[in-house]
């Protein structure tokens, strides 16, 4: 038989090539391990099961994942794990088989009519294509529908950034000391070199220092007045208080 069930009350499947054994698989029902013998024995032949694509996207998404989780980083997983709650309902329930690109396009405009922003749209379409690349690694469907999709144009407003003039940024600075002494010594300094939090936690006293141009030595990013300075050493301008 090629399901059978095991001592511990699970079922394993088995694939066989002229007699011999060539995959095997363990699954907690029966159902599961017929299907997964079907999709190898498909894979064999150069095929794709045709039964397989008749599950929903939403049936299939929990395996992806549970098979996804040890296969990314972390930081990956986290952005995949969002796919089933930012899926539309009408694609999830959509046989995996009848999913094309238009239905993708359909739902990615959806996501950007609802006011999704278009790097959230773009990580979801990311995240959906290693869903279906994986259907297709897996033999439920012949084709990636997402590869011929683009994610539509952003609908929202750029927003422009105007930094704090130097009286301004003392203003704030002396509201800030109000609430909290210890943090608006952190914002002043933050303002004044723009180091981002990352940095700022590695920044330690040796790190500033009296030069020409009095300032702190930073080890990435952008240097004075966006001056791309060496990566490892550079010094970003600082008032004379926070080297003093």
């Amino acid at each position: 038989m090629s399901v059978r069930k095991t001592p511990g009350g699970r079922w394993r499947g088995v694939v066989k090539s002229r007699r011999e054994q060539v995959a095997s698989r363990t699954f907690d029902t029966r159902r599961e391990a017929l299907a997964w013998v079907a999709r190898e024995r498909a894979a064999l032949a150069g095929g794709v099961d045709p039964r397989a694509g008749r599950r929903t996207v939403r049936a299939l998404l929990p395996e992806w994942l549970q098979e996804r989780e040890h296969a990314v980083s972390r930081k990956t997983f986290v952005s995949d794990s969002a796919l089933p709650r930012l899926m539309p309902p009408a694609l999830a329930a959509l046989q995996i088989g009848a999913v094309t690109d238009r239905e993708v396009m359909r739902a990615l405009i959806a996501l950007n009519k609802s006011g999704l922003a278009e790097s959230s749209v773009k990580r979801f379409r990311a995240s959906l294509s290693a869903f279906f690349a994986w259907a297709v690694r897996e033999r439920l469907i012949a084709a990636n529908p997402v590869t011929d999709t683009r994610v539509p144009r952003g609908r929202g407003v750029r927003a422009e950034i105007r930094p704090f003039a130097e009286d301004e940024l003392e203003s704030f600075y002396m509201a800030a000391s109000a609430r909290d002494q210890r943090l608006a010594d952190v914002l002043l300094i933050a303002s004044w070199t723009r180091l981002r939090w990352s940095e700022l936690r590695e920044v330690r006293v040796r790190d500033f220092m009296a030069v020409a141009v009095q300032g702190c030595r930073s080890g990435d990013g952008a240097g004075v007045a966006g001056a791309r300075l060496d990566r490892h050493d550079q010094h970003l301008p600082a008032p004379p208080r926070l080297v003093g």
